[in-house]
């Protein structure tokens, strides 16, 4: 593959960034309060689809293993766009939809803990037990999709 086939590939996924990106409202939506603040105004994925296009359209790719890190590192952000695509901004930052994202990047163990942890601050009693059977079951959702 060539410089200017990744090149084009990653002006596919800054295009899908570039959709998918939330808006202002839904910004704040996703801090859980409309009338705060902003802390950014750009994702951290649109912020790197960005600065990978840029490196690899301005030529500033210096090896093999370089371009190979570009790819692993646009087709992660081009999974999570995808989903976002599908479920929206709202349902992707739910509880579920973090603990599935977490499933998605192999991160179980930081699963439960997340899922147990928020239960908790909620006033929630549940158990490891009981996060764990409920991961475990997002998790096969995930398999069966």
């Amino acid at each position: 593959m060539t410089i200017k086939d990744i090149e084009k590939r990653l002006k596919i996924l800054l295009d899908l960034c570039n959709d998918t990106e939330p808006t202002l409202d839904e910004m704040k939506d996703m801090k859980g309060d409309s009338s705060i603040e902003l802390d950014e105004l750009f994702t951290e994925d649109m912020l790197l689809a960005r600065d990978l296009y840029y490196k690899v359209r301005d030529e500033d790719v210096h090896s093999k293993r370089e371009s190979t890190d570009i790819m692993r590192r646009a087709n992660t952000i081009w999974k999570q766009r995808n989903h976002i695509k599908k479920v929206g901004w709202k349902e992707f930052y739910s509880l579920e939809g973090q603990v599935m994202e977490l499933l998605r990047q192999n991160y179980k163990i930081n699963a439960i803990k997340l899922y147990r942890q928020v239960k908790i601050d909620r006033g929630e009693d549940v158990s490891l037990r009981e996060a764990k059977d409920y991961v475990d079951k997002l998790q096969e959702k995930i398999i069966n999709k």
